[in-house]
């Protein structure tokens, strides 16, 4: 009963928070991609200003795919994981992989200036922008380099 008047109070700040900036992105669209409803279930609150949360896990998401994918293009030596799949992946792939990272560390970067200058408009655009960039890049990508990985681990049995 407690998530259910979490998840509750989180829709209507979302809401609010849609209509006063006037940001495209469904909440069912940044909930499929970020896992939203389930980032405020953890933290168990929501925030007074629940645009910076959502950034937040945006951020969060980005940043983790962002780790990931330094390790198969700069692979740390005494990483026998990092090592392995980053000889699967081609040149062509690892620069695929290079450039997802240069968007993703924008949209960062963006980020944490916003936080620094409180700018809820630009704040706005950030959610819109990590929505198109996810699905219109970020997702395919990743999609083709995990197959690849995959396979090769599911060769080594």
């Amino acid at each position: 009963m407690e998530n259910e008047k979490l998840i509750q109070e989180f829709e209507k700040r979302f809401d609010l928070a849609k209509k006063e900036l006037k940001f495209k992105s469904d909440l069912e669209d940044i909930n499929k991609i970020f896992y939203i409803k389930d980032y405020i279930l953890k933290e168990g609150f929501v925030g007074e200003i629940v645009t910076r949360q959502i950034c937040y896990r945006i951020i969060e998401t980005f940043m983790g795919w962002n780790e990931y994918l330094h390790g198969l293009i700069m692979p740390n030596p005494q990483n026998m994981i990092n090592l392995s799949e980053s000889k699967v992946l081609s040149q062509e792939d690892k620069r695929e992989a290079t450039e997802l990272i240069k968007k993703g560390m924008e949209l960062i970067s963006r980020n944490n200036l916003i936080g620094l200058t409180k700018d809820l408009k630009s704040e706005a655009k950030i959610i819109d922008d990590a929505v198109r960039l996810w699905e219109d890049e970020f997702k395919s990508s990743l999609i083709k380099i995990m197959k690849k990985i995959n396979e090769e681990w599911g060769n080594k049995k």
